[in-house]
């Protein structure tokens, strides 16, 4: 995220041919890492798995029709990047509503920082992105610590 959003105030035409690459490698590769890393613990449950794969999967197809919609001329070019922000934000907030805790916090983070874009635009999307990098690490190192205490 630090690198797509910087890209927004550094190189703006280079924002959808990153992110249409960036998102879906992070999924898929997030995907896997998790799979991986509970099935080293011997903590898979196919229930969850699916539960988090519908989540960021249909978080992810959101983002997408979002695009769409810039792409068709219904939503204004400039205003693309703060509507998958909003889309974004509700994710992360309802994954940590209903999946893991921590990312409720990130998805906070990311509504502050969409009124942050809206009303300061000097290089408010690489602040944003330092931010939204910052949370979640943060939150993955607290979530690991979490799950190793209980192992």
């Amino acid at each position: 995220m630090l690198c797509g959003f910087a890209l927004v105030d550094i190189r703006d035409e280079w924002v959808s041919p990153y992110w249409a690459v960036a998102a879906p490698t992070g999924f898929i590769a997030s995907a896997y890492f998790g799979w991986r890393h509970g099935r080293r613990r011997g903590q898979l449950d196919g229930h969850v798995g699916r539960r988090h794969l519908l989540h960021w999967g249909g978080t992810l197809a959101a983002v997408f029709l979002t695009s769409l919609m810039a792409a068709t001329g219904v939503l204004a070019r400039e205003g693309v990047g703060m509507a998958m922000l909003l889309v974004l934000a509700l994710g992360y907030f309802q994954a940590g509503v209903h999946l893991d805790r921590p990312f409720l916090w990130v998805g906070a983070l990311m509504a502050a920082g969409y009124v942050w874009v809206m009303f300061i635009p000097a290089y408010a999307w690489t602040v944003l992105g330092v931010v939204v990098a910052v949370a979640l690490t943060v939150a993955g190192f607290r979530e690991s610590r979490v799950h190793e205490a209980t192992a």
